[in-house]
């Protein structure tokens, strides 16, 4: 198993932080990992990726190159990188709420959710980022929903205990709607 991920979005969207949700919980499954990202200059609002490959076997390369297997686009101006860095046969995760004109997809398998949206009716948009991961746990596989509600207590516990259900709560909300998406395909 070998799945070349890429986590992207504007900063403050939790791009980054979705890719630390599965190093952890890669970890936490006896899963072999490394991340890498990217991000702008700009503390809020340039754009951010975070590459995280996830494999039963030992990894050779960091490097995610227009071959990622699972991606995610949470804003349009990253739209275009991750449509054009998922491989035929791949898995991309878009961002409905915030990329209005999805391209028509040749070859990958397009999922298309209004996450920001549905972060919006959990409470915050900020959750968003969770929302798409419960998402693409439900849609690839990658990880079992446990382990990353897992490890949510445990990096929201120490130091935002406040936070933690919500953000269950929008892991949750993503992988209901995708096993919807599904059952609806």
């Amino acid at each position: 198993m070998l799945h070349k991920c890429m986590f992207s979005g504007s900063g403050g969207q939790g791009s980054a932080l979705m890719a630390k949700m599965v190093c952890l919980g890669a970890i936490k499954e006896n899963l072999k990992v490394v991340m890498t990202q990217t991000y702008g200059i700009e503390q809020r609002g340039g754009d951010s990726t975070a590459y995280v490959i996830v494999s039963d076997e030992c990894i050779g390369s960091p490097i995610v190159e227009n071959d990622a297997t699972i991606a995610v686009a949470l804003s349009q101006s990253i739209y275009d990188n991750c449509f054009d860095g998922t491989v035929s046969g791949g898995k991309l995760f878009t961002n409905t709420s915030m990329i209005e004109t999805p391209r028509e997809a040749e070859g990958c398998d397009q999922i298309l959710l209004p996450v920001s949206d549905m972060g919006v009716e959990l409470g915050t948009v900020r959750c968003a980022n969770m929302v798409m991961l419960g998402a693409v746990l439900a849609g690839t596989g990658i990880l079992k929903l446990e382990t990353v509600e897992e490890v949510v207590n445990e990096v929201f516990g120490a130091k935002k205990p406040k936070l933690v259900g919500l953000n269950v709560e929008a892991l949750r909300a993503g992988y209901a709607a995708m096993n919807k998406e599904a059952a609806n395909g």
